[in-house]
């Protein structure tokens, strides 16, 4: 392991980022925005970019806050109507409770009203639809849906893991069917005069190895990556680097990235493979994966999945407990963490700070661990927020217990002083755990999930 270093800030945030089954690990690629301290990591699944020194004029541009949350994105299943998506006002109500309105589902079938999908785009929700069956008539309900609310699709999506879910096209099977369908629904959509300029994303499950190119039919590649055991997204000292894995199979695409599934299920296990975790875990596993996700430059991450979907009392599948909410619609811990975290970013003043070149924060973190990670944000009323996260162990696969492990001790130097620095642990509240007035320089104590530092420049109005 490398010793901490002072970490450059040189990588520019991209204001253009561009389950049926919850079983293997199909990690994804990812190019990185904001930084890890560390060169790489041993397995060289990600090349990370440091320097051992940085000044503090140097400028890091954030990314806006807006963009950031267009990221968030969750997985939904309207049309499974014999458990809690049955009720689509919940969902509705769940998603802009969370701050979140990107989600995935099948195009609309026959066993939901098409009314049920009007209800839910004209209360804001944006529809990544997957190809689950008829290609024609697929694409022809998510193209009536884009026409009754435009702007309510947002992706179409090739089949999903057709490694699980084998599908056939003309004598063909395996690889060679889903490649072929996945050509004739990049077709059809281009085709389309309701979709025009909506993206298609790629099927998943499919030989990566056997391919070289998109060409023809995807806009997006496409992965999905459930971290095994327990272990955070993208840090595992003994491996398992879940994300940068899934991210870079599919770099050799050169197209923008999506993860359309990615999560952890809240049900304690000890063991071996897909191990699920208590409430906790899960909800410090699914935001460090979207801030990781971000920081990769993917353009949206799918967490599996808004709802438990049926009830287990007995705790007898995992399957059940993907939720952000449980199956009776309550909130789990990741359901306030991710509502904390909207809030907090949301959460303007009347006045606009002025203090920095537009979109810039100069900085420097020093003594961060190659477990840690950054990205940096701004408001729409031009404070900063820098994310800060350490992916040290969160769980005990032998004893299926959770597992602390000491913050570490980060020194942020501003380079000036800042009018007020606030600090937020989103899996906790929505008001700051400390605030100082006046300060260029502060140790921060980052723990095994993700805090918040809001930066208010000095010369903001008002100051």
């Amino acid at each position: 392991m490398k010793h901490p270093v002072a970490t450059t800030h040189t990588l520019l945030a991209n204001t253009n980022l561009s389950r049926s089954s919850r079983h293997a690990s199909r990690a994804k690629p990812c190019k990185w925005f904001g930084t890890r301290a560390a060169a790489s990591l041993a397995t060289g699944l990600c090349a990370l970019a440091c320097v051992p020194t940085v000044q503090a004029s140097d400028a890091v541009r954030a990314m806006p806050v807006d963009t950031f949350i267009q990221t968030l994105a969750v997985v939904t299943h309207v049309n499974y109507t014999d458990g809690a998506y049955a009720n689509v006002r919940n969902v509705a109500d769940d998603l802009a409770w969370l701050g979140i309105y990107h989600v995935r589902d099948a195009t609309p079938g026959a066993s939901v009203p098409f009314s049920s999908y009007v209800y839910l785009a004209q209360r804001g929700v944006k529809f990544s639809f997957l190809i689950v069956s008829d290609v024609a008539e697929s694409i022809a309900r998510a193209a009536q849906l884009n026409a009754t609310v435009p702007g309510s699709v947002t992706a179409i999506e090739g089949f999903n893991e057709i490694d699980n879910f084998p599908v056939s096209d003309h004598g063909l099977t395996g690889t060679a069917a889903g490649l072929a369908l996945q050509r004739e629904i990049y077709a059809r959509v281009r085709s389309t005069p309701e979709l025009a300029g909506v993206p298609v994303y790629d099927l998943t499950g499919y030989d990566l190895k056997s391919v070289e190119t998109r060409a023809g039919s995807a806009d997006y590649a496409n992965q999905h990556a459930y971290p095994q055991n327990g272990q955070q997204p993208t840090y595992n000292a003994q491996g398992g680097s879940w994300l940068p894995a899934a991210i870079n199979s599919v770099k050799k695409f050169q197209l923008p990235t999506v993860i359309t599934e990615f999560g952890y299920f809240s049900m304690p296990q000890a063991g071996w493979y897909m191990i699920g975790v208590d409430e906790a875990t899960q909800a410090k596993g699914v935001l460090n994966g979207y801030m990781d996700a971000v920081a990769a430059g993917v353009k949206r991450t799918y967490v599996y999945e808004l709802l438990d979907e049926k009830p287990d009392p007995l705790n007898k599948s995992g399957e059940w407990h993907y939720g952000f909410f449980r199956n009776d619609n309550s909130p789990k811990r990741l359901a306030y963490e991710i509502r904390n975290l909207t809030s907090i970013l949301n959460a303007s003043t009347t006045r606009r700070a002025s203090g920095a070149a537009p979109g810039t924060l100069a900085y420097t973190l020093s003594d961060m661990p190659v477990s840690a990670n950054s990205l940096l944000l701004q408001k729409k009323d031009g404070r900063f927020v820098l994310a800060l996260w350490n992916e040290t162990p969160i769980w005990n696969r032998e004893t299926g217990t959770p597992l602390t492990s000491p913050p570490a001790s980060v020194e942020l130097d501003l380079g000036a002083k800042a009018a007020r620095i606030d600090l937020y642990d989103p899996l906790v509240a929505q008001t700051p755990f400390a605030s100082h007035r006046d300060l260029r320089q502060l140790t921060v104590h980052v723990p095994d999930h993700v805090i918040l530092i809001e930066v208010t420049p000095a010369d903001a109005p008002g100051n």
